[in-house]
């Protein structure tokens, strides 16, 4: 069983991650015996893959659209050479 619930709001303590509130996103699979969870910070792009041992509890509230959508990706474009007479 879970220590935290999907949609809940932790603290992370990784190293280089980002300060502040995390929300829950996802269980993952366990690792080396230990509870895996998918989280995101609303000042990072990125969601992070973290042990439950590195989570405590946190009394802030992170809404949805704090959350930041992933962009679509970039469209690239082919600049084209003119010849040089």
């Amino acid at each position: 069983m879970h220590q935290f619930n999907l949609g809940e709001v932790v603290t992370c303590g990784v190293r280089y991650a980002a300060p502040g509130d995390y929300k829950i996103l996802a269980f993952m699979p366990d690792r080396d015996g230990e509870r895996m969870y998918r989280i995101k910070s609303p000042l990072e792009e990125h969601q992070r893959v973290v042990k439950e041992s590195v989570l405590t509890r946190s009394a802030g509230e992170l809404w949805a659209d704090e959350i930041p959508q992933p962009r679509p990706p970039r469209r690239s474009i082919t600049l084209a050479h003119a010849p040089l007479f």
